[in-house]
């Protein structure tokens, strides 16, 4: 997404925006913004700290009602990362390749203040944790940072893909939806949000295109963003932790085994229960876009 963002920006001309787009003003739930504008596929973005960040194609055009745009302050966000880098949001999910539980997406914040204690607990990329060292890391991630998952259960998941068709479409809003109650429950003042990539940027906008509020202030994309970012493998950890969580729940309730993955072996189980329960039974457990009819 083309952006242009103008910082220290004088109280008169962010006055002068604020008449020009009130008409076109739109729903805002960031702590770090003072207020949004939508208008002719561009949004404009005013911040608590002054700066003035337009984005989306040919947003330059639109800034140049209020700025000189031979010099712009072109900020797009930085791909180098540090590990540790404090003051960051990190999401990530688990669960969409696996034809039994729910979809999992964790959006948490890591502050500086946290960092030391986090180093002492283990914390590396969650499939390279066994299931119990998950579900002690994990047990303890969630008493220490802030955190919110979106649990998009079995049922709801299926009534979506019956809805869009399209699995990355559920994960995006999930984590739009993610990041959006994080930061309105914490008040989160991130200097980043990070996302392992699961689709390209434009992509990724596009399938959010219906949602009445989306977080796309410095925003990156970054694969393999567990081994680049703390605050993503600890999300990886506690998506995880409540996927296993979640798992233990549905075979208790239906007393049937749940194995993990999509497998051949676990995709001739979905049918043999497909045989045994009735469609609004199996829902609630099992992700039925799988290719299972014909096994």
């Amino acid at each position: 997404m083309t952006s242009c963002s103008f910082k220290k920006v004088n109280n008169k001309v962010i006055a002068n925006i604020q008449a020009y787009y009130q008409p076109f003003q739109i729903a805002n739930k960031d702590p770090n913004k003072v207020a949004v504008y939508f208008v002719n596929n561009i949004t404009i973005s005013i911040y608590h700290t002054k700066t003035v960040l337009f984005q989306g194609e040919h947003c330059e055009q639109e800034a140049k009602k209020f700025f000189q745009i031979n010099n712009p302050q072109l900020t797009p966000p930085k791909t180098s990362l540090n590990y540790y880098e404090p003051n960051v949001i990190g999401n990530d999910e688990v669960g969409v390749g696996d034809v039994f539980g729910p979809l999992v997406v964790t959006s948490c914040f890591i502050d500086k203040n946290v960092i030391p204690q986090l180093k002492t607990l283990g914390i590396k990329d969650s499939k390279k944790l066994s299931d119990y060292q998950i579900m002690q890391i994990g047990g303890q991630l969630k008493k220490i940072i802030p955190y919110h998952s979106e649990i998009i259960d079995n049922q709801t998941y299926n009534d979506w893909y019956d809805q869009y068709q399209n699995s990355h479409v559920i994960k995006a809003i999930a984590h739009n939806n993610a990041i959006k109650h994080l930061i309105k429950k914490y008040h989160c003042h991130y200097r980043q949000i990070i996302i392992d990539q699961f689709v390209n940027e434009k992509k990724y906008y596009e399938y959010l295109a219906a949602q009445p509020e989306v977080i796309n202030h410095n925003v990156i994309f970054v694969t393999k963003g567990e081994d680049k970012s703390l605050a993503v493998a600890c999300s990886a950890i506690i998506s995880r932790y409540l996927f296993l969580e979640s798992i233990m729940k549905l075979e208790y309730q239906f007393q049937i085994a749940l194995p993990l993955g999509a497998s051949e072996q676990v995709k001739l189980l979905a049918n043999a229960y497909k045989k045994q329960f009735k469609p609004t039974e199996y829902r609630q457990f099992m992700k039925i876009h799988f290719n299972l009819a014909k096994k």
